[in-house]
């Protein structure tokens, strides 16, 4: 029995997926569970890897996305839909923050070895940049945004 990893023939699975079913796809097109399945010669939904990978040269290639449909498979999302989608990334990764400081914030000190509390001194300094960053971003942003709704462009 094969992998689901492995590739078929010459070809990553990734590649199958996006040659087979993405590199001709149109906005509002829904790839299902069945082509995946077909395409792959395998149930997808046991290693949706592939499909991530292919997702994203989609959106390299062809400046398209895929949204999850519910139990159908994956449609490609309009232009204009990808901004509410990167907002509710944009949401998850607030959240990823805010429990990586609460996370660290939560570390016993005291049961750390010096090697450890080595690393953790230089994670706190990279997490504490990376929320700066994202802030400092966040605030740019919120002005371009507040500029653009004021001159009615938004």
């Amino acid at each position: 029995m094969s992998s689901p990893f492995a590739p078929k023939g010459d070809q990553p699975e990734w590649r199958i997926i996006y040659e087979l079913l993405l590199s001709g796809a149109e906005f509002g097109d829904v790839v299902t569970y069945a082509e995946l399945d077909e395409a792959l010669g395998r149930r997808f939904v046991v290693n949706r890897g592939p499909l991530y990978r292919a997702r994203r040269e989609l959106g390299d290639q062809r400046h398209r996305w895929l949204e999850p449909v519910p139990g159908k498979g994956y449609r490609v999302i309009e232009a204009r839909e990808h901004l509410r989608v990167s907002q509710v990334h944009k949401r998850k990764a607030k959240r990823q923050f805010a429990l990586m400081t609460t996370v660290t914030a939560a570390t016993d000190l005291a049961q750390l070895t010096p090697e450890e509390l080595s690393t953790f001194d230089a994670q706190t300094r990279i997490q504490a940049a990376l929320v700066a960053i994202a802030f400092s971003h966040e605030q740019r942003l919120g002005r371009i945004e507040q500029t653009l709704r004021n001159s009615g462009m938004l």
